[in-house]
């Protein structure tokens, strides 16, 4: 764990731009609000493997939204348009310190109830929250139920045989509260496609949905033109809430042909010493899960680094985890991002220590100069980035221009040739993966610029390690969009860790800290890339089971 301290000529056409660069939604006070409709956008995407139909984007209004809340009008009382981080500060209990270093121990009211924790979220979202309705002077009881119903404009379905409803969901569960999810079509009766409630048998288990992602199967009956998808919130508790962001209806992923053929990755991370006891029983797992792997990706982290650690020590370090290497008759070739415990040594100079990197890397077939790089395995494109060892300005968080550029020009070559490509880095982009809401990953300008290349290009896979949150989490997996980006986004996915596990610190909202006082559920990946598809699937070492799955199409696929 780290101390936190068309599509050809204009994607290279946009390269080249980039390169050259390098040198509130309204408040809903009334009964029924109304957003601005818009046509819905193709992206100019291929039709042959999945793709957008409609996006209720409450970002720039792209659709048109309708909200209807029974009983009297108040502020926050049903559904309401706002922009993520006004609606934490409508959260922020006042006259109520909540800086932890004056603070400590805190009011449980500066935890926000857990709404810091919709990591996935960005920009403008919907929100229905008694909590804040109540505390602002709203009445919200028995006697004043809130019922609250977000309506969508009609979506258009002719032709389609089934769709799916995606949408990213942060849901606490009050007594006796429930949130539904209906679709009518051509005005006729609704019909209800997800439920959350109290009941187990709920889609929520009867619990929370904490940045969660749910993807709908909705049958289209035969001749309908068009979909109307319903929203509705019922609770008569003055507490806790939903919200509701990112809203797709696409057509779904035709199954995979039985013959189908994939080339086959292994995926792990954060080694650091303390995992050197689980790194044998994770190889054999994923050798299990993933025998004909053409590689082996390591997202970061190889070594604990102390940064006492000279020269011998920390050679010795990855002697350590090339021993258990060694061990194994069926090893893929390594292909390794670096962490920041990589290079952690405040003895050795950074740049050795680079090199003590990409030394270990070879050592077990990578065959790289520096630790940016790209490979291509079984047709596949993996781009690796990371610090370089030899940035002196700290804005750049050394990685310098020329990885900028390189990573510019390989995307944008890759995306005229309709490939899904694998970008790893050892650091998560913040507001992403799990975890990433906290103070820590306030990311410096560099890596933000890296994020903004990325958001250009919805066929990236973007592996991150760092966190060590677990794949057992909902969020592990999120799609991204970024201000200016392409409007499906790109797909982050977290690598867990071998590690120690983090989670919420229980004395700073803002904050992560160890789990357990061992590693709880040390995890690793595989992936199977498609032509069409990516198949991410999620393991715990310690049980051997699967624990998570992901299916990532490739929007720039053609058949």
């Amino acid at each position: 764990m780290s101390l936190r301290t068309s599509r050809t000529r204009c994607l290279l056409a946009a390269a080249a731009t980039l390169v050259a660069l390098i040198s509130a939604g309204g408040a809903a006070t009334a009964q029924t609000v109304s957003t601005q409709a818009m046509p819905a956008q193709s992206g100019g995407r291929p039709a042959t493997g999945q793709h957008t139909i409609w996006r209720g984007d409450f970002d720039t209004n792209s659709a048109a939204w309708t909200v209807q809340t029974d009983g009297t009008a108040a502020d926050w009382r049903g559904w309401r348009f706002t922009e993520r981080d006004a609606w934490f500060a409508a959260a922020t209990p006042a006259g109520v310190g909540c800086d932890p270093d004056q603070d400590a121990p805190l009011d449980p009211r500066c935890f926000l109830d857990q709404r810091n924790q919709f990591s996935r979220s960005r920009g403008v979202i919907a929100v229905a929250d008694n909590g804040i309705a109540a505390a602002k002077g709203a009445a919200v009881d028995a006697a004043n139920p809130v019922t609250t119903t977000m309506t969508s404009p009609g979506v258009p379905v002719s032709g389609q045989r089934e769709l799916e409803l995606v949408f990213s969901s942060h849901y606490r569960q009050a007594h006796k509260a429930v949130g539904r999810v209906t679709v009518s079509f051509d005005g006729g009766a609704e019909t209800e496609i997800l439920r959350y409630s109290a009941a187990r048998i709920s889609a929520n288990g009867g619990g929370d949905v904490i940045s969660g992602q749910e993807v709908l199967k909705v049958e289209v009956p035969n001749r309908a033109k068009t979909a109307v998808f319903r929203f509705g919130y019922t609770s008569n508790r003055p507490q806790l809430f939903w919200a509701v962001d990112e809203v797709v209806v696409r057509t779904p992923l035709a199954p995979l042909p039985g013959k189908a053929k994939a080339t086959t990755l292994q995926v792990f991370s954060d080694v650091q010493g303390e995992g050197l006891p689980y790194l044998d029983g994770a190889l054999d797992l994923l050798h299990r899960e993933a025998p004909k792997a053409e590689a082996m990706l390591l997202a970061g982290d190889v070594i604990s680094g102390p940064k006492e650690n000279n020269q011998e020590q920390q050679v010795q370090e990855y002697d350590e985890v090339s021993s258990i290497f060694a061990a194994q008759k069926h090893l893929p070739t390594l292909l390794p991002a670096i962490g920041n415990h990589d290079v952690r040594s405040s003895v050795l100079p950074r740049k050795q220590q680079v090199d003590n990197f990409v030394s270990f890397a070879n050592k077990w077939g990578a065959k790289i100069s520096k630790p940016y790089y790209e490979k291509v395995v079984g047709g596949v494109p993996i781009i690796v980035v990371g610090a370089e060892g030899t940035g002196t300005d700290p804005k750049q968080q050394d990685i310098s221009d020329a990885q900028v550029a390189f990573l510019t020009q390989r995307l944008a070559y890759w995306s005229a040739q309709h490939k899904q490509v694998v970008v790893m880095g050892h650091n998560p982009f913040a507001w992403t993966v799990s975890g990433t809401y906290g103070e820590f990953y306030g990311n410096g300008p560099r890596v933000e610029q890296l994020e903004q290349i990325i958001g250009h290009y919805p066929n990236v896979i973007s592996l991150s390690g760092h966190s060590h949150w677990s794949p057992y989490l909902r969020d592990w997996s999120v799609r991204v969009r970024t201000a200016g980006g392409d409007p499906d986004g790109f797909t982050a996915i977290n690598t867990g860790a071998l590690a120690m596990e983090f989670g919420p610190n229980p004395d700073n909202p803002w904050d992560e800290d160890s789990m357990t006082d061992r590693p709880e559920s040390p995890s690793v990946l595989t992936m199977a890339v498609y032509p069409d598809r990516t198949v991410v699937r999620a393991f715990d070492v310690l049980t051997g089971e699967q624990i998570n799955e992901v299916e990532v199409a490739n929007p720039l696929y053609r058949g």
